[in-house]
């Protein structure tokens, strides 16, 4: 089975017990800060993939580096370690998240601008993207002072491109 695969369907089932526990919002800040931790800490990598560690061990150093969490957060973490599928932890959260935006009609959308955006410019492009679209949008702001000035809007699949620097792009292939 492909890594996809087994992504969706360990989020699916994550997604579930969260819900029935009613702890959907700390299951989603759990897969995030357990990713970063994932991603960031050789550290944290190392003592949780270790095939030659018992998992007593791996449990209790989970237990003491998510002390702060609940015991169904800590569940789905020692089971996803359990399961050795911490590898696949981006693609778990990011279908958790899929899963999440789709039941509560929301939107993620990414858009990169050249400086940042004032709070009414932010206001504005929320409210013309939720006429738009017809949903909540989950707006995550980034600046990229390469793009020169516009913007880019990356909406699941689709990306709007109304940068200067691929407008310029746009006339040199005229040329």
């Amino acid at each position: 089975m492909a890594n996809d695969e087994i992504a969706k369907r360990y989020a699916g089932a994550i997604y579930n017990i969260a819900k029935s526990s009613d702890s959907v919002n700390e299951v989603r800040e759990v897969l995030n800060i357990l990713m970063e931790n994932y991603e960031e800490s050789e550290e944290f990598r190392k003592i949780l993939e270790d095939p030659l560690k018992k998992f007593s061990k791996k449990e209790k150093f989970l237990e003491k580096s998510f002390n702060h969490t609940s015991k169904e957060s800590l569940g789905v973490i020692k089971y996803i370690v359990k399961k050795q599928r911490l590898s696949l932890i981006g693609e778990i959260k990011d279908y958790f998240l899929k899963l999440y935006y789709e039941e509560n009609n929301k939107l993620p959308v990414t858009a990169i601008f050249a400086k940042e955006l004032s709070e009414k410019q932010r206001e504005q492009l929320v409210q013309k993207l939720e006429k738009k679209y017809n949903k909540k949008i989950v707006l995550n702001v980034k600046v990229d002072k390469e793009i020169i000035g516009g913007g880019i809007l990356k909406i699941g699949n689709e990306v709007i491109n109304g940068s200067i620097k691929n407008q310029i792009e746009e006339i040199k292939k005229n040329f």
